[in-house]
């Protein structure tokens, strides 16, 4: 068995890449924002269990398959995506197989549709419901129609990742019944859903081991949260239902498995305050896109910490990588420069982590470089690292405002109003409120954030020569900040409380 890692299956840890080896299978440099959401929400909503034995419903996180390597089943839903993105992506990116599959459905469709109003007919009807459900497109740019997703609104429009071969396709004819129609997909490439979503998702399972008094609470908010729109469940329930109607002829659609890896067991440091932020902010009585995008900004902020800690427990370092953040509006500053300085040491160490790895084993292991010679094959071993480590961590926190400016230099750890937003919901229990000074250490013992005086000076309590009133004006901002949002209030000129105003 492997005590390095959760859950502590047997895995060959060694064969794999030096990133992966480091901060587990695994976190990817193309895998984007809503991603992670999504790839996270879609394993909780799926069947669970192991390879030959699924007996986890969806919706759940089983704890006591937590040492268990986990698989999850899923259906693809490809008849009710295909009629979400095909008409609205890119022309050359639509093949005839496709499109007569759509028109097929469509026309199926009308003949299910009853319409009392004479002035309006099946066509607007169907063109009405794509356009619905396409408003809560999440994922599009210039991808084809199977590689698009929507936001989290009803588990039914929650897609797993899809990838279909410009090859295979030209070449396929549309016939009712050709499973292949829905089925020649690449359902395990990964390239989207790139497994850092069930990074997250077995974090959340390996603090639930420890804190398994939220796993109910924690299960009820984020179906609460999935199920927000339940008529659109309805409605994707419709279009999904009529085409497998007409296609299939009513067989159930065919379940896609797909198996979960690891990560490293010393992400458990950081687990019992992963729960507690979830449950705080899935609890809080928030509107449902706005709480898809916070848990969504929270994931990130979160593997952001866990990469941190992981690099400090391989490095050795004491101080576990804080985060310096700066507020201030002063470009020459004290504060800028520190937190320009600590950001640089926080990837360059993120990076150095992979260094710990093996090397050797995974060269030996590999087919394709075990017969060339190291010094060729090591420089680019390390390149590939560096996008999925540190240049991993700048993209994570630029796409969530954390990290500033977006392009230039002296790059540094910020926060924006969501951010801020974020920790008082996360670091706060819904309709509660706490002294300034308290939610600070909060954000220190959470993060490792070091905004204001007091937690700067503990960090520097080693070097009394180092001067932390530069941090008043730091925390001048952040408290402004707090008050712009509405959740500081002053009781005197020496005390203030920080309030989650978002009633449980």
């Amino acid at each position: 068995m492997n005590e390095n890692t959760f859950p502590s299956n047997n895995y060959k840890v060694d064969m794999q890449n030096i990133q992966i080896q480091t901060y587990g299978q695994r976190l990817y440099k193309d895998q984007s924002f809503y991603e992670y959401l999504l790839e996270f929400l879609l394993v909780f909503i799926s069947k669970k269990g192991t390879k030959t034995n699924i007996s986890e419903e969806g919706f759940s996180f089983p704890i006591h398959l937590a040492n268990e390597k986990l698989a999850y089943n899923l259906v693809p839903n490809m008849g009710l995506k295909r009629f979400i993105f095909l008409n609205r992506s890119e022309p050359d990116k639509r093949f005839k197989v496709d499109t007569e599959a759509l028109e097929d459905h469509r026309a199926h469709m009308k003949k299910r549709i009853n319409v009392s109003n004479n002035t309006i007919n099946e066509d607007f009807i169907v063109d009405v419901l794509q356009d619905l459900l396409y408003g809560f497109n999440a994922i599009i740019g210039k991808r084809s129609w199977f590689a698009q997703a929507l936001l989290p609104v009803a588990p039914e429009l929650i897609f797993c990742e899809a990838i279909g071969s410009k090859k295979t396709r030209e070449i396929l004819t549309y016939e009712p019944g050709a499973k292949d129609v829905d089925y020649s997909f690449e359902f395990n490439g990964r390239y989207f859903m790139a497994r850092g979503g069930e990074v997250y998702y077995l974090h959340v399972l390996q603090g639930l081991v420890e804190k398994g008094e939220y796993k109910d609470e924690l299960e009820r908010h984020l179906k609460t949260l999935i199920n927000s729109v339940p008529q659109l469940s309805k409605i994707s329930e419709f279009i999904q239902g009529t085409w497998e109607d007409y296609h299939y002829s009513g067989d159930n659609q065919k379940e896609i498995q797909k198996t979960m890896e690891w990560i490293p067991d010393n992400y458990k440091e950081r687990s019992s305050f992963t729960i507690i932020e979830l449950k705080n902010l899935l609890s809080s009585l928030i509107n449902p896109l706005e709480m898809i995008d916070l848990l969504g900004s929270l994931i990130i902020l979160q593997i952001m910490r866990m990469m941190s800690l992981q690099a400090s427990k391989l490095l050795k370092n004491e101080d576990d990588l804080v985060w310096i953040i700066d507020l201030t509006d002063d470009p020459t500053g004290q504060v800028r420069k520190i937190a320009a300085s600590q950001y640089s040491k926080v990837e360059e160490d993120v990076f150095r982590a992979v260094h710990t790895a093996d090397i050797d084993s995974y060269i030996a292991a590999s087919s394709k470089l075990k017969d060339k010679p190291r010094e060729m094959v090591e420089p680019k071993l390390y390149e590939d690292a560096s996008k999925d480590t540190n240049r991993l961590i700048r993209k994570l926190g630029k796409d969530i405002g954390f990290i500033v400016p977006p392009k230039g230099a002296n790059m540094r750890f910020s926060l924006n109003e969501e951010l801020v937003k974020l920790l008082v919901i996360t670091l706060i229990e819904p309709g509660e409120r706490i002294l300034l000074n308290t939610f600070l250490e909060k954000c220190y013992d959470h993060f490792k954030m070091i905004i204001g005086p007091k937690q700067a000076k503990v960090f520097w309590e080693e070097n009394k020569d180092v001067d932390v009133s530069p941090f008043n004006k730091n925390l001048d901002k952040f408290q402004q900040m707090l008050k712009d949002c509405g959740f500081l209030r002053d009781l005197s000129d020496a005390t203030s409380i920080v309030e989650n105003p978002f009633k449980g």
